[in-house]
């Protein structure tokens, strides 16, 4: 038998059982995110989210116009709230 194409094999792990899934090539210690559950997924998002809007309000001091909209977001916010 003649083996006419390599098959690159992955390798899946999952340290959490199931809820966090890591793929890599075997013999390789560095690994790739393949897959987490929903919740797990959303609250990366909202890390990422919250760290997005750090630097948005940072930048307020230097930036006029990011800062009339922060302003224009926080009247809004509280008019929501009623």
């Amino acid at each position: 038998m003649t083996v006419d194409k390599i098959t690159e094999i992955t390798v899946y792990e999952s340290p959490d059982g199931g809820r966090t899934v890591y793929a890599r090539n075997p013999g390789a210690k560095d690994r790739e995110l393949y897959s987490t559950d929903p919740a797990t997924e959303k609250r990366l998002a909202n890390l990422r989210m919250q760290e997005r809007w750090q630097f948005i309000l940072a930048a307020r001091e230097y930036n006029a116009e990011i800062n009339e909209l922060c302003e224009r977001t926080e009247v809004l916010y509280e008019l929501s709230k009623k």
